[in-house]
C-alpha cells in the first residue's frame, strides 16, 4: 500500500499524498494500531464528549460496525496508520515545533472526514500511561481530551457535516502541546515571532527582566467557549505556573494570549463590565496585531468565510463586529502578555 492509492482511492489533494509519504518513512510506532472497540471504545468516546449526534455518526462508521461503514478498505487503513504513526513520532517534539496535519473536511467519504479520530482514540490509551508516569492528574488529561468533542462540534457548525478541520491542533495534545488546566488551555512554547503569534525585538525584550528573553519558555493561553469568568480565569491562571513547573518542568514567568478577543476595539464596543473586555484588560499588548475577520467570523459567528451581509445580529457581540465592518473598519488578533502569577 502507498499513498499514491489513498489520494486516488478517495480523491484527495497532492499535499494529502505528500502528508502520508513522509510519514510512511517514520519509525514504527512503540504500540501497534490498535483502534478500540466494544466498551474501550466507549470509554474513549465518553473521554472525547462528542455532541450526541457526532457521536452516533462516529459510531456508524467505526471499524467493524454493522452496516457499509464498518467495512474499512486497506486505503482507509493506511490512512488512519500513517496518521497515528505521525503521533508517535512526535510524542517528545519540543516546544516551539508545529506539525502541519491534512485537512480533509471537504473529502466525499465520512470516514476520510474523521479519519484522525481514529488515530486519536488509538492513541488514548498511551496518552493516559504518559500522563500518568509524569505525575500529571488523571483528570486534567480527561479535560484536556474533551477538546475533541468541541473541535469535532466546531466543524459541523462551520461545514455542516462531520469532520475535524483542526485536527493539527487536536494532535497537539498527543505531544504534550495542550492542556486544559481549569478553565484556560496552556500551551508550553518559547518566546518569539510564530505566525501570528507577536514578541518584542531581541534587546527590547531582554529588557523586561528574567524570562521575558526571545527563546524563553512561555505558556500560550488559550480560551475554551465560555471559558471568560473572571473568577475562572484566575483560578487557571494561578494554577499555570506550579502545574508547568511540576509536571511539565517548565518554569515559564510569562504567559501569553493571542486571540481575536484582545484586540482594544472591543472595550469601545462592549464596555468595562464585559467579560471579554475584563479579560483583555490582564494584558500587556505585544505590537499592532494582524488582520481578526476570518478569527471572528469563525468563532463568534461559526462561518468559514468572512461575509458580513450573512452575518447573523442576534447578540451585542454579533452585531457590535458587523457594524464595525459595515463602517470600513477592521478587526484584529492581538498578541497580549502577563506575568504567571
Amino acid at each position: 500500500m502507498d499513498s499514491a492509492r489513498v489520494v486516488e482511492r478517495f480523491g484527495l489533494d497532492a499535499g494529502v499524498g505528500e502528508w502520508l509519504a513522509a510519514c510512511e518513512g517514520l519509525p514504527e510506532p512503540g504500540v501497534a494500531l490498535e483502534v478500540p472497540t466494544g466498551s474501550a471504545a466507549a470509554e474513549v468516546l465518553d473521554m472525547f464528549v462528542l455532541a450526541e449526534d457526532d457521536r452516533a455518526e462516529l459510531e456508524a462508521l467505526w471499524p467493524g460496525a454493522d452496516g457499509p461503514g464498518g467495512e474499512w478498505p486497506q486505503e482507509l487503513w493506511h490512512l488512519v496508520g500513517c496518521m497515528y504513526r505521525r503521533l508517535w513520532a512526535d510524542v517528545d517534539l519540543p516546544a516551539g515545533v508545529w506539525r502541519p496535519w491534512p485537512e480533509l473536511v471537504q473529502a466525499e467519504d465520512a470516514r476520510v472526514r474523521a479519519a484522525s479520530l481514529w488515530a486519536f482514540a488509538a492513541m488514548v490509551p498511551e496518552q493516559l500511561r504518559r500522563h500518568a508516569r509524569r505525575g500529571i492528574d488523571r483528570s486534567v488529561t480527561v479535560a484536556t481530551l474533551a477538546d475533541v468533542g468541541v473541535q469535532v462540534l466546531r466543524s459541523r457548525r462551520l461545514f455542516g457535516h462531520l469532520s475535524v478541520e483542526t485536527s493539527a491542533w487536536v494532535a497537539a495534545q498527543f505531544r504534550d502541546r495542550l492542556f486544559w488546566v481549569g478553565g484556560l488551555q496552556l500551551e508550553p512554547a518559547l518566546l518569539g515571532d510564530q505566525g501570528p503569534v507577536g514578541w518584542y525585538p531581541p534587546e527590547e525584550a531582554r529588557a523586561l527582566g528574567a524570562g521575558f528573553a526571545v527563546g524563553d519558555p512561555v505558556l500560550r493561553l488559550h480560551i475554551p467557549s465560555g471559558g471568560l469568568g473572571p473568577e475562572s480565569v484566575q483560578d487557571a491562571l494561578e494554577r499555570a505556573r506550579p502545574f508547568a513547573r511540576e509536571q511539565l518542568g517548565v518554569d515559564a514567568v510569562v504567559a501569553t494570549c493571542t486571540s481575536w478577543l484582545l484586540d482594544p476595539w472591543w472595550g469601545q464596543a462592549l464596555g468595562e463590565e464585559s467579560n471579554i473586555v475584563r479579560f483583555q484588560r490582564r494584558f500587556t499588548l505585544v505590537g499592532e496585531g494582524s488582520p481578526g475577520e476570518g478569527d471572528v467570523f469563525r468563532f463568534v459567528f461559526g462561518m468559514p468565510r468572512v461575509e458580513v451581509e450573512r452575518a447573523p445580529r442576534r447578540t451585542r457581540l454579533e452585531r457590535a463586529a458587523v457594524e464595525r465592518l459595515e463602517s470600513g473598519q477592521g478587526l484584529k488578533v492581538c498578541t497580549g502578555w502577563l506575568r504567571l502569577p
